[in-house]
């Protein structure tokens, strides 16, 4: 066990869907997200998306961590584009360590003032990433394998001048960022599902460090 990882509360985004034969929106995440975190003895706290004050909730709960999680392009839902930025807001004010996961990572890329671009060939594959010197140290290579499930890239042209690339892929494309000064960093992977790095776990760790 990591010894700061136990107890931690991880509050996790959820995306927006419908139920078959229900006519009604409803919150959702993989059974896999919560799998994962348990297996890393830390806490789940779902983050519903139409609450009147999603800040004070996340505040309330004394999340240590929060992620963004992915699932649908920004601007699918309203409604949740607009609670993750009300979530997004309070951590950066209170130094709440946060992780963008693919949707997250375009979502924290375009909140800074970045843009994306569309890229073929990243759904349901998997590809190497080269990773820099500092998140070298933290998954202990400097090249990893990662799982893939998006439509949408970040180019070095597209990264918001605050945010810093992490990983490439192949072709150059920015598979992880990090901000140059607040605990906030993004994957474009899934550390969920299968296929992901098995680093992901220090990355979770070393954002706890430096959060508050």
């Amino acid at each position: 066990m990591a010894a700061n990882s136990a107890n931690r509360v991880v509050g996790l985004s959820m995306r927006v869907t419908t139920a078959s034969g229900y006519v009604e929106h409803r919150d959702a995440i993989s059974h896999d997200w919560i799998r994962l975190l348990d297996s890393w003895e830390m806490t789940s706290l779902l983050i519903p998306n139409t609450l009147t004050d999603p800040a004070a909730f996340v505040e309330a709960c004394g999340v240590d961590l929060l992620v963004l999680t992915g699932g649908d392009d920004i601007g699918v839902s309203a409604v949740r584009d607009a609670a993750e930025k009300i979530i997004l807001d309070h951590a950066l004010e209170r130094g709440i360590p946060t992780l963008g996961v693919c949707r997250g990572l375009q979502f924290i890329v375009q909140y800074f003032g970045g843009q994306l671009s569309n890229v073929d060939g990243h759904v349901a594959s998997n590809h190497p990433c080269k990773l820099s010197d500092r998140w070298g140290q933290i998954y202990s290579a400097q090249e990893i394998q990662v799982n893939s499930f998006h439509g949408k890239a970040v180019t070095p042209q597209g990264l918001a001048p605050n945010l810093r690339a992490e990983a490439w892929d192949s072709s150059g494309r920015i598979e992880a960022v990090q901000h140059r000064r607040a605990p906030v960093a993004g994957v474009m992977w899934h550390p969920e599902r299968d296929g992901a790095p098995t680093g992901d776990r220090n990355l979770f760790e070393t954002l706890l460090r430096r959060g508050k």
